[in-house]
């Protein structure tokens, strides 16, 4: 190899050793948009407790009855006064010695084609026994459902209201779960009619939300709210995440680091039937193992409700979702 032929070999080699060592330009990713922080709203301690007392108001909220019509009617329009769009979700639910009592589903939206949705929810019928009770001459008699059933709906009738003070933006869905509390002790599906019904008939075809949070008797005195099992098997992520917010928010006593049992609640049917990952915020005794002393019972009256806790649980709900919306949850 002549002295010409080597130096443009080794040019050529330099080159090439050179282009295969030197580094590809950094491919410019997409700029990250920052949305600016928002200003959580503050929840009412008196107005959630009206909103408690005005469902007992009504009566026994047994489906089939009138005064089960009469509140679901207040509700719908409770929920539109404060800018929602409503559907009413009819379906038949047999319980007990009743057979195909009419039953409502009622589904409140906020901002209905916003693409990143999250789903609130609570029972709102009450149990037609109380079988728990001390005096065996009243077991076989309704109960008010202060904590069961109306405090969840009380604290989701807030959160309306302050989302139409405070547009947020997100895709807000509140769903009021009928026929849940009038199961049987030895029948799981027997419980929990309307999100059964609902997980197979969905108000909105192809429905998806990012997750859910239920909430069931949230508002007693000397309430605990450790995470529930059902809860952490399905939606972990998104629990841990609530439960850490409201512990920085002031609320380590309300709300426990500790896991139980799994609870055949409505979260769970909507976990089962939708894949939709979602929570349940319920009261329960870790020392008993048990619900509350007043569950099921004729004690479950305005009286039990504290509206401090039944506010402080509402305000977590309503950071949680105004930090969705802002990005920073």
């Amino acid at each position: 190899m002549t002295i010409k032929k080597l130096l443009l070999f080794f040019a050529i080699a330099s080159i090439s050793l050179s282009c295969k060592q030197d580094p590809k330009p950094a491919t410019s990713a997409a700029p990250k948009v920052n949305k600016p922080r928002v200003k959580i709203p503050s929840s009412n301690k008196d107005s959630v407790f009206t909103f408690v007392q005005k469902q007992l108001d009504f009566g026994y909220r047994i489906p089939g009855t009138s005064e089960h019509e009469a509140c679901k009617n207040w509700l719908v329009e409770k929920f539109k006064s404060y800018g929602a769009t409503v559907q009413e979700q009819p379906f038949k639910a047999s319980f007990f010695d009743k057979v195909d009592q009419q039953a409502y589903n009622i589904i409140a939206s906020y901002n209905p084609d916003h693409k990143q949705r999250i789903l609130l929810a609570a029972h709102w019928d009450s149990r037609m026994i109380a079988e728990k009770d001390e005096d065996p001459s009243r077991q076989k008699e309704p109960i008010y459902g202060a904590d069961d059933g109306g405090s969840g709906v009380a604290a989701l009738l807030e959160i309306a209201r302050q989302i139409n003070n405070n547009p947020i933006d997100l895709g807000v869905d509140i769903i009021l779960f009928d026929a849940e509390d009038n199961g049987g002790e030895k029948d799981t599906f027997s419980w929990c009619l309307g999100s059964q019904y609902w997980g197979k008939n969905m108000h909105r075809s192809g429905y998806q939300a990012e997750f859910g949070i239920l909430l069931d008797m949230v508002g007693a005195k000397n309430a605990q709210f450790p995470k529930e099992g059902y809860s952490q098997k399905y939606a972990k992520k998104y629990q841990d995440k609530v439960w850490n917010l409201a512990q920085l928010m002031g609320n380590k006593d309300l709300f426990i680091n500790q896991t139980f049992g799994g609870i055949n609640d409505d979260h769970y049917h909507v976990n089962r039937l939708t894949n939709i990952p979602m929570m349940d915020i319920i009261n329960y005794d870790l020392s008993r193992s048990a619900f509350d002393t007043y569950h099921h019972t004729h004690d479950d009256n305005i009286e039990v409700i504290d509206k401090n806790v039944l506010r402080k649980v509402t305000q977590v709900v309503l950071a949680t979702i105004y930090k969705v919306s802002d990005g920073s949850f």
